[in-house]
């Protein structure tokens, strides 16, 4: 019996000193300073569904999924011109950080739909976001992002732009 305990207690020792913390469980530290305010003339929201995808063909058309997708939105008047951030993370996670990489790959889209608008066509070519998840004074859950989206024109162009977002996110009551 005391030789199983020995060697039962020599395996769990020997686990526990080869098991080493993630370097991406590493806590991801965002302040509430200087937080983005919405541009001049523009209504924006700041908004994120539970249980969601990005819709095919067209992602703007969210689906139920597996994913927490934000959404950045930047409205002029009756919402005839907008522009459209679209973040997608793992449901279930309480932080997140995403690379050029990542976005790159599809985890960050934009969107400026306007039928009747004379607009440049533009394309997410780099940027990187990370979100914290808080609870605010009424004990509702809500995120904390901040990152940038940069982007270019989708024919040959020297136009660039960037989105900084810094801001907090409420659930969506609409849902999916």
């Amino acid at each position: 019996m005391k030789k199983i305990f020995n060697r039962s207690f020599f395996l769990i020792i020997l686990i526990s000193f080869g098991c080493k913390k993630n370097p991406d469980d590493k806590k991801i530290e965002i302040t509430s300073n200087n937080l983005t305010s919405c541009p001049a003339d523009l209504n924006c929201t700041y908004l994120y569904k539970d249980g969601a995808d990005f819709g095919e063909p067209f992602f703007l058309n969210l689906k139920k999924g597996d994913f927490k997708i934000f959404k950045y939105s930047a409205l002029l008047g009756n919402g005839y011109y907008a522009k459209h951030v679209y973040i997608r993370v793992p449901l279930n996670v309480t932080q997140f950080e995403l690379g050029n990489d990542q976005v790159l790959a599809g985890e960050v889209k934009y969107a400026n739909p306007c039928a009747s608008c004379d607009v440049i066509g533009l394309k997410v070519v780099g940027g990187s976001f990370k979100g914290i998840k808080s609870v605010n004074a009424n004990q509702t859950s809500r995120w904390l992002l901040e990152g940038k989206v940069y982007l270019s024109t989708i024919q040959p162009s020297s136009y660039q732009d960037s989105i900084i977002i810094k801001q907090y996110f409420n659930l969506d009551p609409a849902g999916i």
